[in-house]
Formats: C-alpha cells, structure tokens, sequence
C-alpha cells in the first residue's frame, strides 16, 4: 500500500529534497536563460564592432582611391604638359630653322618665279607655310594617313614617329603690321609724325563719313569722350621721352607740343602716369587712353588667339611689307603719306582695294612685290604685261568697276612712300602651340634675323644663324 507524502518517518527529508531538486532545476534555468541572453548580447556588440570595422575600412578605402586618383592625374598632367611644352619648343626651334634655310629655298624657286613675274623674287615668306611644312614633326598621325594619298611613306623617314601630341605653328612679320612705337629708323618729331599720320588713316580719320565714327562718338572706359586726334597724341606721348603733351594736326601733317601729358591719367580713379619710353609689349597698348575694350578688337587685335588679325606692332622700324601686310594696314601706311587720294577718302576705293588684294592673295599667294617701287606702280595703275595691275585690267578689263582708281604719286612723295615700303621681313612672331593629353602650353616668341643687329656677349658682333629672342613667354 503506497504511503502518503507527509506521513511515515523520512516525510520531512523526502520533501526537502523535492525542493531542493526544483531549486537547482531553477537555478540551472535561470543560468541556461542568463546565458542565452548573454550570448544574445555578445552577437550585438560583435555585429556593431564589425559594422564599425567595415565603415572605417570604406573610408580609409575611398580615402586611399582618392589619393592615388588624385596623384595619378597629377602625375600625367603633369607628363603631358612637360611633353606639350618640348613640343612647343620643337616647333619653335624648327620654324627658325625653316627661316635660317629661306636663302636656300629662294634660290630654288627663283627660276619659276621669274617665269612668272619676270623679275628676282624677294626674300620668300617661308614662315607663313611653317605649320604645313613642319606638320611631319608636329601631327605624325595626321600625314601618317594622308601618306596612300600623296604617295609619301613616312613610317620610313628616319626621326619621325609619334610623339603623343601635336603642335601648331603661327608665325607672321612685325613689319606686315603698323608701329606703334619709337620707329627704328625716324626720330624727333619726324617719329611723332609718322605714327600719328599712321594711326589717325588707321582709324578711318581721312575718310568722310567713316565707318569708324560711332566708335569715337561714345564714352570710353574711363567715362571720357576721347576722339581720334586724343588717341593718337595719347599713344605718342606714351613713348616720346618728355613729359610735354602732344597735339596731332592731320591737316598739316605736324605734331605740337604744349601742357602735361599726364593730367588726364592723374584724374583716373586709379592714377598713373604715362612710361615715357618704348613699349614692353603689345598689352601695354591698353594703358592709353581711350583704348577700350572695342577700340581693341576693333584695330588692335580682332582675334586674340590669332596674331595674324593684329594690325600693331611695337617692333616696327616704320616701314611695311607690302607682300605680308594686311590691305587695311596698306591703306594706312600708304594714306599717311597720300593723304588726299581717292583711296585714303573715298570708303568704296578702300574696299575695291581691299578686296582686290585679298582675292590675288587668295588666288595666288606668292610675293607680287620684289621692291617698294613696285607696290607703288601697282597703285599707280602702272607697269608691263606681267605688272599686277595690268594683268588685272586684262582678266577684269580695263575699265572694270572691280578695280580701285589708280592714285597719283607726287616726285617730293615718291621717295617718303618708297622709304615706306620693305619687302624683307626680319623680326616675326612665331607662336607654337603644343597639345598632349589633356595639357596645352603655347609659346609666345618675337624673333630677330637681322644680320646687322649686333648682339650682346657671348655672341657679340655676330647675329646667330637661327635668331635671337625679343620676347619669350609660355602659357
């Protein structure tokens, strides 16, 4: 028969132990539930350190691909400009080797230029043809693809290949351009003279109307009214060496000097005073007053990127190349001596000029003028059967609306418009600009051939074979 619990002798021991078997079954539960919460807690705290891991692991991560970008580009930046700039300077040094050669090249083309023209050709302008002759060293690919075309294989000409660029060759002579400056080869008032009659048909000042008026009828940059007549004297009293202002009369043909040249500068909201000597460079034009940003584009430089649209020079003697020279500056040079022609005050003999010579050049662009005297039969309507402006009167006939009226030389003029006139250029400007990659560097360099200019040591009284620098700048 069972006993109850409760009863008999071990009742007491028998419960106790009950509870006691219960307690250490909680205990164990409570332990085994300390311990899953503890584990749960414990996962927690690993997935946020391994979150943090990983987070500081993906900045150092983009810190460190930034970094290296950054270098990296740095680094061929850097590559491609040093390549640019030594293709830049390839370029350069192989255009004064062009010009050095042009004595050599003249020679060649002598005999088919006399065919043409009946006399000696002039020195050749070389220069102009550098980008194209030159284009082998410059853009290899280029004439590497244009080889089936001409028949010209030039993977086999020795110290060709490719470079990992291009360069490209402006160059131009100073004196197809009018000077600004102290002139080479006048002094005194003889200077002053020359620039201002120069400059005042330049702007259109012999001209009635002029297209130019409006451009002088509005405040300048200064909030001034400044004519013609005040931009002409400023530009003279920039460069003469006293402090006197000077007074232009195109009537008379004279300059005059009276008061200080600097009271209009000194009224500036930021005073200056004028250099009183030779221009360092073109950009200096802009100090003069009223050369405005219009008044610039307008005779200055048109195109900034393109010397070859400027029409100032401040490395003139005085004279222009009339084969180089654009037809506005012709006009200007040859008007500041023929003042009352035709074509110094009528626009439309201006512009049949103009376009007459840019069409002949456009046709054939060979140098038509071997000596000054012969520019100036060409105006005079002049000359035999190969003259210029005979052939033009047979292909367009002689009483062609087309061709300019012919101007009349004086014998007092003749010998100032012959002076006037120079068809060998010895300074030029020669641009080069080299591209690689992503880098561009241009060169900007004036260039002087003469072989009368006498260097300073350690070449003095020799003028080097390929020139020697006026100018040099890189950008």
């Amino acid at each position: 028969m069972r006993a109850k619990a409760g009863i008999g002798p071990f009742a007491g021991s028998g419960d106790a132990g009950t509870r006691e078997a219960r307690l250490r079954r909680a205990a164990r539960g409570g332990a085994a539930v300390r311990a899953r919460a503890s584990s749960g807690r414990e996962r927690g705290v690993a997935l946020i350190i391994a979150m943090t891991a990983v987070s500081i692991l993906s900045v150092m991560l983009a810190d460190m691909h930034q970094s290296t970008t950054a270098a990296y580009v740095v680094a061929t930046t850097e590559r491609d400009q040093l390549r640019a700039e030594y293709l830049a300077r390839s370029g350069l040094n192989l255009t004064r080797l062009l010009v050095a050669q042009e004595p050599a090249v003249r020679t060649m083309v002598a005999p088919m230029y006399q065919m043409l023209v009946g006399r000696p050709p002039p020195q050749l302008p070389v220069w102009a043809f550098a980008n194209d002759i030159l284009r082998p060293f410059c853009n290899y690919d280029e004439v590497q693809g244009m080889g089936s075309t001409v028949g010209v294989d030039f993977a086999t000409s020795e110290g060709l290949g490719r470079t990992g660029g291009t360069c490209e060759i402006i160059a131009i002579a100073e004196n197809s351009k009018l000077n600004v400056s102290d002139p080479l080869n006048f002094d005194g008032d003889r200077a002053r003279t020359s620039v201002g009659m120069q400059m005042f048909a330049l702007m259109g000042g012999y001209q009635s109307p002029s297209p130019f008026d409006p451009l002088f009828e509005q405040r300048d940059a200064d909030g001034q009214f400044t004519s013609r007549l005040d931009v002409v004297s400023a530009l003279i009293d920039w460069w003469d060496t006293d402090t006197e202002r000077t007074t232009f009369d195109p009537g008379a043909s004279t300059v005059s000097q009276s008061g200080a040249e600097d009271d209009v500068y000194s009224r500036f909201d930021d005073p200056y005073q004028p250099r009183n000597a030779a221009f360092d460079s073109i950009e200096e034009i802009r100090l003069i007053r009223g050369v405005g940003d219009d008044f610039w584009a307008t005779f200055i430089e048109p195109d900034p990127d393109d010397p070859r649209s400027r029409a100032i020079t401040i490395y003139g003697s005085g004279a222009v190349n009339p084969n180089e020279a654009q037809p506005e500056v012709l006009i200007a040079r040859v008007c500041s001596i023929l003042v009352d022609q035709p074509l110094c005050t009528d626009p439309t003999e201006a512009s049949k000029f103009i376009q007459v010579m840019r069409t002949i050049r456009s046709i054939a662009p060979v140098p038509w003028f071997g000596r000054g005297v012969d520019f100036i039969n060409f105006l005079e309507g002049r000359g035999g059967a190969r003259d210029l402006y005979p052939m033009l009167q047979g292909f367009l006939g002689p009483e062609s609306a087309l061709l300019f009226r012919p101007v009349s030389v004086s014998a007092a003029q003749r010998p100032l418009l012959d002076g006037a006139l120079v068809t060998a250029a010895r300074i030029l400007t020669v641009q080069v600009t080299g591209q690689a990659g992503r880098a561009t560097v241009r060169l900007r360099t004036v260039m002087n051939f003469h072989d009368r200019w006498t260097p300073p040591p350690p070449n003095a009284g020799t003028m080097p074979g390929l020139g020697i620098f006026y100018y040099y700048r890189v950008d």
